[in-house]
């Protein structure tokens, strides 16, 4: 079974993933700023967060140079294998726990669909103290870039 996936989210974490410069501290937390968002009102991607997202890749230019080609792949797909999405346990893994506490958001939402998963990964990625080093463990990203070359 195939799944059509919000484009936005797959190319920024695509993009972000190939990111060779570190986020900004500003850009740092837009992005926590964007987690919050998802994990607390998921609902409101279209109308808000997206938005957010969008501010971060558009005053990045390599990130945004990124964004651009990744996104246009995606477009150009009809749909992504499910098997190339990301699982539960794969998101589960990205959470770093210490022994003081725990770094990133354990996602509130049920994690049942494609698009709890990839918000779900945002969340965790944008939460996390070191957001480039979190996102380069998403191996799921891996995949769906061989199937969009």
């Amino acid at each position: 079974m195939n799944i059509k996936v919000d484009n936005t989210m797959m190319a920024f974490l695509l993009a972000f993933q190939d990111l060779k410069t570190s986020l900004n501290e500003l850009e740092k937390q837009q992005l926590k700023e964007v987690a919050k968002q998802l994990n607390t009102q998921p609902k409101a991607w279209e109308n808000y967060t997206k938005n957010l997202l969008l501010e971060i890749i558009t005053t990045n230019p390599s990130l945004n140079r990124l964004y651009q080609d990744y996104k246009t792949r995606l477009e150009n797909v009809e749909e992504i294998p499910q098997d190339l999405l990301p699982t539960e346990a794969e998101t589960n893994k990205l959470i770093v726990r210490d022994s003081v506490m725990t770094k990133g958001y354990k996602p509130k939402s049920e994690a049942s669909g494609y698009e709890n998963q990839l918000n779900n990964v945002v969340i965790v990625v944008g939460s996390s103290e070191t957001p480039e080093e979190t996102v380069k463990k998403v191996t799921f990203l891996e995949k769906v870039k061989e199937f969009l070359l």
